[in-house]
């Protein structure tokens, strides 16, 4: 009885080894089961981070690109409005240069430059035009020719001799006929030409009466008046030039400086010429 009890209990004993080995041999193939698959998951989770981490890697250089790229744009934006800026300025500085320039031109637009001065002279008497005074009047028309702004002004004197009365007749019929050899030779305008008649020259401080004196006086004074915006445009046309016909051509073009302008008969001047100031000529 008791070896059969003592039997049973072995055999009960076996087999409750026998299962909890079976258990335990489940068990870790289980826990094995479920380590490999949290394995697999880690290893799928890890090479999905990793793509992830290397798209949002490229993600990022390319938006780095990309914001270098814009940044480069701002940078050429910024240095083209720089520039417009620039030339904007250049514009408006010289757009007021112009408008300064126009309204002085307005404002002297009736003011005239004394170019050049000659003189024809005239025999004893006489109001005839000579043959050796020719050349000197062709050049003054030459230069009225080229500028049809420009004025001659002439003025007419005799000697000291003789009463005022007939030396006046006298200037006035010789500066009459240089006018009209002007404008029966060289086609001249009568509106390019200002006639005065001034009478007898008188003789200067310590000045002897003499032939020489006489023949002197006895003439009429050709004065080559310009517009300051003709002289101007000339001396700017110089200036665009290439250097050395710049130095010599501007050289030439200085007007010289005006004579004395004789006041003792202002009274009887046209209007036009009494606004003349010695500084409108030129003078200092």
């Amino acid at each position: 009885m008791t070896r059969r009890l003592v039997c049973s209990i072995l055999c009960g004993g076996v087999a409750m080894l026998g299962a909890a080995c079976a258990t335990k041999s489940f068990v870790r193939q289980e826990v094995g089961e479920t380590e490999r698959k949290l394995a697999e998951q880690m290893t799928t989770t890890e090479t999905l981070q990793e793509t992830k981490l290397r798209e949002t890697a490229d993600r990022v250089g390319e938006t780095r690109q990309a914001i270098d790229q814009a940044d480069q744009r701002l940078n050429g934006l910024d240095l083209r409005v720089g520039e417009t800026g620039a030339r904007a300025r250049s514009a408006e500085t010289q757009a007021r240069d112009v408008e300064a320039r126009l309204s002085q031109r307005l404002a002297s637009r009736n003011r005239y430059r004394l170019v050049e001065t000659k003189s024809v002279h005239f025999d004893p008497d006489q109001t005839e035009v000579r043959s050796q005074d020719a050349d000197q009047i062709a050049s003054v028309a030459k230069a009225l020719t080229t500028d049809p702004n420009a004025v001659l002004e002439l003025q007419g004197f005799t000697d000291a001799r003789g009463g005022d009365r007939y030396n006046r007749e006298l200037a006035r019929e010789r500066v009459e006929a240089v006018m009209r050899y002007l404008v029966q030779q060289h086609g001249i305008e009568l509106r390019q030409v200002r006639a005065i008649a001034m009478g007898k020259e008188a003789l200067a401080t310590g000045e002897k009466p003499g032939p020489d004196v006489f023949a002197k006086a006895r003439r009429v004074d050709l004065r080559l008046l310009t517009p300051w915006s003709s002289w101007e445009d000339n001396l700017s046309s110089i200036q665009s030039s290439s250097p050395e016909q710049e130095s010599s051509t501007v050289t030439s073009m200085q007007p010289p400086q005006p004579a004395p302008i004789d006041v003792r008969d202002r009274g009887g001047l046209p209007e036009f010429l009494k606004t003349i100031t010695p500084n409108d000529l030129g003078g200092k």
